[in-house]
């Protein structure tokens, strides 16, 4: 218990590129840490997908709630904008808390941001001392896992504080923090079916910035994560449920004993994981498939066997092409997550990342997620090896090098069909040619069309690959013709 009560906002600042439809699980796992402790505390969500807020929005509430501690969780695409929400929250009086993976990377940036403490890590064995701390009730030099100024201005880093050694341990996220209606309708069964099953990854992977977790791997048990679901289908009648990690049936083992426990309980429930190639075979998935699992997302990143050894993927093209085809023919739905744009790619090494989809096409659905063209996050061996020839030292802090979800009114109609969550390729990280575009645009393109296949809307496909067509030779020849052309267009009616 903490000396006093405090009055403490969790913020999950606006992203250019997010909409969620449910709670990051983050914002309700530090929630309920602070509520044990004897805190108050509201969560704020800017991109709930029916409460969506900028920076002068969140101002307002943290002014109207006059919280004592502000926690801001940091995420390098989004961390600009958040270091402006912080200048315009210095003035209520609050003292400011960072956190989360940018915080961890760089603890030192958000201090000159207006920040009083960074929580380096796990969130929750840190934060409830770290308000302490900033509540004056202990010295700072005392909390483990932290980040402050001294009086002369001079930055210190506390000792590193352990990882949680058993996630059991960790409270039941406070979802009664959460207001359903940011999210949809007070009864929407799924608004809580986000789960996390393990924390860690040993992988070094030489894009990924997943430092926060640490690179051992652990597991809660099989049965944590069955009393769970069985708790979130009593409150809130939640039947399908979503594994966030990254790696859940790493453990084998412990996937046996859950995918059992699901069966022997007679649940019925369904569920999605994500998970490695490398880490499932025949008896596994034909074991999870059994006890409900209905998708499985795989992050297969290249169809470039070279490429896959310099990013250091531990799975072959061999095995993508026996696991997949597998995955499906065992009932599981596999979804899978292609990489592009690293800065060796030519249009060449695309192709074959190209001929791999199509040769999986049958079998999977594809995820063309933000993150399908490559961004080079800080601390990674990707940002560190190329950060000089490409200029990349501290991008997140540019105007220049940001990218947005995309207007269809706003920007070109094929960019705004084939990237509709956000075209990393504004961003131009690492100067690609117009061949590497075309060619990652040429995937995008594809990844488009078989979504629309899938879903059997060939009509709307012809019409839409003729549109697309259109606008990119319009846009070729000249950017402001497209626009006229497709204000026209637009406004007869022709397209959305």
């Amino acid at each position: 218990m903490s000396e006093a009560s405090a009055r403490i906002l969790l913020i999950y600042p606006p992203s250019r590129t997010q909409t969620h439809a449910n709670c990051p699980a983050g914002l309700t796992l530090l929630g309920a840490v602070l509520e044990k402790a004897g805190h108050r505390v509201r969560l704020l969500d800017a991109n709930a997908r029916h409460a969506k807020r900028n920076v002068s929005d969140i101002a307002r509430i943290a002014a109207e709630y006059k919280p004592d501690v502000i926690g801001i969780t940091l995420l390098t695409p989004m961390v600009k904008d958040s270091y402006q929400l912080a200048a315009l929250l210095q003035n209520n009086g609050a003292r400011l808390l960072a956190g989360g993976p940018h915080a961890s990377l760089l603890p030192e940036e958000p201090l000159s941001h207006g920040f009083h403490v960074v929580v380096i890590g796990e969130g929750e064995p840190t934060i409830v001392e770290a308000v302490d701390a900033l509540l004056g009730n202990v010295p700072m030099e005392q909390v483990r896992g932290i980040a402050y100024r001294g009086p002369n201005g001079q930055v210190h880093r506390t000792e590193a504080r352990p990882l949680v050694e058993n996630l059991d341990d960790l409270p039941r996220p406070a979802r009664h923090l959460v207001n359903p209606l940011d999210y949809g309708t007070a009864g929407n069964s799924e608004l809580h079916a986000n789960l996390f099953s393990s924390r860690g990854c040993p992988a070094r992977c030489s894009y990924c910035a997943g430092q926060l977790f640490g690179k051992q791997f652990r597991f809660r048990s099989a049965d944590s994560l069955l009393d769970e679901i069985c708790e979130l289908n009593r409150m809130y009648g939640t039947k399908h449920f979503y594994f966030v990690d990254d790696a859940m049936s790493m453990d084998r083992a412990r996937m046996r004993r859950f995918c059992e426990g699901m069966m022997d309980r007679q649940l019925g429930f369904t569920w999605n994981m994500m998970t490695r190639i490398d880490s499932v075979n025949e008896e596994m998935l034909s074991l999870a498939a059994r006890a409900g699992c209905v998708r499985i997302d795989y992050g297969i990143e290249s169809g470039h066997p070279e490429t896959l050894k310099r990013i250091h993927k531990p799975h072959s093209v061999e095995m993508v092409r026996r696991i997949v085809p597998l995955t499906a023919q065992l009932g599981i739905k596999p979804c899978v997550f292609f990489i592009l744009g690293f800065p060796w790619d030519t249009p060449e090494t695309i192709g074959v990342t190209l001929n791999l989809m199509v040769e999986l096409s049958p079998f999977v659905a594809f995820h063309p997620a933000v993150a399908g063209v490559l961004i080079p996050f800080p601390g990674t061996e990707i940002y560190q090896t190329y950060k000089e020839q490409f200029q990349l030292e501290e991008w997140w802090l540019t105007d220049y090098r940001h990218y947005s979800m995309v207007d269809i009114e706003g920007r070109p109609y094929f960019v705004s069909r084939l990237f509709p969550v956000g075209c990393v390729l504004d961003a131009d990280f690492f100067h690609y040619s117009p061949a590497v575009i075309h060619a990652i645009r040429r995937v995008f393109k594809y990844m488009y069309f078989h979504k629309l296949r899938s879903e059997q809307r060939r009509r709307a496909g012809v019409k839409t690959q003729l549109l697309l067509k259109l606008s990119e030779m319009a846009y070729t020849v000249s950017p402001r013709l497209e626009r006229m052309l497709f204000k026209v267009i637009r406004r007869t009616g022709s397209i959305n």
